[in-house]
């Protein structure tokens, strides 16, 4: 296994852009449980709480493919800078209308603002992999197994990061440390331009692919949306059944343990050698994912939630990564960056929707009735898996019928 991840790491720069993207990101972790928490902590609604959360992931969701199309036609470099000094912006300003206690409905311009300006540094990130490890090797895959594995200790460390902090401090705490981390990493990345993909020079006239337009990838994009919703709602209703429970301050350790378990996933995916095909891999995995869920369902305490969900979070990292690698053979390199961002578009979509919708479900029928949101979402993610299966496989099967009737 080691010898996997120390041939991937091979390349010059390869730990260098990953440890600058793995600050780069680490806020995404801290911001939506900090403003769950922030301003439950202050309406006591959860369902209010959500909302604002919820508009800050969808401003990403609109943001990043605008962002991922600049940097395929820029370059990185000329990107990051501008979405750096414009989320600091926004970022204060939420944070000074917190302090000042300003009408709940003025946070939702700056949060969506907020989620505008947070680049998917994930798929930066990714887009290096793919350009210092070209071809089908296993580098690559390995690559995106260690941006998986990070982004998964990211949601762990994120959240006690978050929980500690939004408890026990002023919220501008929290949001400094965040603007802090993501400042440095932003940086840094932009200044590594030797692992940075090249900007493909297009012929005038040529007309630009969007990604979704090419096959596979609106279903890959719906997948991620209600895998997204999994998320979203199943965050918001741990926060609320810590709450409910009279244990606030252990939200954090609980949404971490559903990141654990995706984080320990992800290390043993990447550092096995797979026989079957990437499709199928990923199929199995969504479908696993597709029920885990419904082990929120058993949570009768602290404990057997945070269990329940370090078990539900397996699931993640193998169902992710698989989307990751089929994109990268589905899109051309020239639009791979936008292909990359739409995987985290559609999980920040999901995200926002079912963190706004489930937190009225758990201040109305409380937070364990609240999990049949996460369940079903799941559910609806196993079968965008299986219709992507069916169509790229179409083609495929369609070859075959051909080549048998002219034998």
């Amino acid at each position: 296994m080691l010898n996997r991840y120390r041939a991937a790491f091979a390349a010059p720069g390869a730990l260098k852009f990953s440890a600058a993207g793995f600050l780069a990101r680490i806020t995404l972790a801290i911001y939506p449980i900090a403003i769950v928490l922030i301003i439950s902590g202050r309406t006591h609604s959860y369902g209010y709480a959500g909302v604002v959360s919820g508009s800050y992931v969808v401003g990403g969701a609109v943001g990043n493919p605008v962002a991922a199309v600049l940097v395929d036609k820029l370059g990185q470099h000329r990107v990051l800078p501008g979405f750096l000094i414009a989320h600091l912006v926004s970022t204060g300003l939420f944070g000074l209308l917190v302090t000042v206690r300003a009408p709940l409905a003025t946070l939702l311009p700056p949060a969506v603002l907020m989620g505008i300006t947070m680049l998917n540094i994930g798929a930066l990130i990714r887009a290096r992999w793919s350009y210092i490890w070209p071809g089908e090797g296993p580098e690559r895959s390995t690559g995106y197994s260690v941006e998986s594995t990070l982004d998964e200790a990211i949601f762990v460390l994120g959240p006690l990061i978050a929980t500690v902090l939004a408890t026990h401090t002023h919220p501008l705490v929290t949001l400094g440390l965040a603007l802090l981390v993501i400042s440095v990493g932003t940086v840094w990345l932009t200044a590594l331009r030797a692992t940075e993909p090249p900007v493909r020079v297009r012929v005038a006239g040529e007309r630009h692919d969007f990604a979704l337009r090419y096959q596979g990838m609106p279903l890959i994009t719906w997948a991620m949306v209600f895998m997204g919703a999994v998320f979203g709602s199943a965050e918001v209703t741990m926060v609320a059944f810590c709450g409910q429970h009279g244990q606030r301050a252990s939200a954090g350790w609980v949404v971490a343990s559903f990141a654990g378990g995706s984080m320990v996933s992800a290390i043993c995916y990447g550092g096995r050698h797979w026989h079957s095909s990437l499709l199928r891999r990923f199929v199995v995995s969504a479908l696993l994912f597709g029920v885990m869920p419904f082990l929120f369902l058993a949570a009768t305490s602290i404990p057997v939630l945070a269990v329940c969900a370090g078990l539900v979070g397996l699931g993640i990292a193998p169902t992710l990564i698989g989307a990751f690698g089929l994109v990268d053979q589905i899109v051309p390199a020239s639009s791979l960056t936008e292909g990359l961002t739409w995987i985290g578009t559609g999980l920040s979509v999901g995200y926002g929707l079912g963190a706004a919708m489930v937190g009225g479900i758990a201040d109305r029928h409380g937070a364990r009735f609240a999990f049949s949101l996460p369940v079903g979402c799941a559910l609806a993610s196993a079968v965008f898996a299986l219709l992507l299966a069916a169509r790229l496989l179409a083609p495929r099967r369609a070859g075959l019928a051909q080549a048998g009737a002219i034998r």
